[in-house]
């Protein structure tokens, strides 16, 4: 009778049923977590605020520049929008911001992340254009000297 004690048939304890659950909850939520399963809330610069401004050989400032801001995003380096504009008297053109919240989720290559590139044309000039990969690159206060020479247009080959 001195063994019958270890045998005996105790009450679960309270928390062994939460934990249960736990070893189901944390490896399906790490799993779900680790295949991208997961969406986020993430606010997106789609368009930084940007000026151009656009000058002749001799600082002068040049009118009626077209001037076009290219927004990509990667990983696929896909063009997503352009907007363009006319510079002024001045030779400045301006961009404004555009942004906005979006849900993405996590994948094997990252997050969607955007970059902007230039393509600045006037007819007697050379095209001016930035091949950009990052954000970082970016130049969104440009002050632009076209040279005189061949022009070819921004608009998509």
């Amino acid at each position: 009778m001195a063994f019958r004690h270890y045998f005996k048939r105790t009450a679960p304890h309270p928390m062994s049923a939460s934990l249960r659950l736990l070893q189901f909850v944390l490896p399906t939520a790490l799993a779900a977590t680790l295949s991208a399963c997961v969406p986020y809330p993430v606010y997106k610069t789609l368009q930084p605020s940007a000026r151009a401004t656009v000058q002749d050989p001799q600082s002068q400032p040049l009118a009626d520049a077209r001037v076009v801001l290219i927004s990509s995003s990667y990983p696929y380096g896909r063009e997503r929008s352009r907007q363009e504009t006319q510079t002024a008297a001045n030779g400045i053109a301006r961009f404004v911001s555009q942004s906005e919240w979006r849900v993405e989720s996590m994948m094997l290559h990252g997050s969607e992340s955007y970059f902007w590139n230039w393509c600045v044309e006037k007819q007697g000039y050379e095209t001016y254009e930035t091949l950009h990969t990052v954000a970082s690159r970016f130049d969104d206060n440009l002050v632009l000297r076209l040279q005189p020479g061949l022009s070819r247009s921004c608009d998509k080959p």
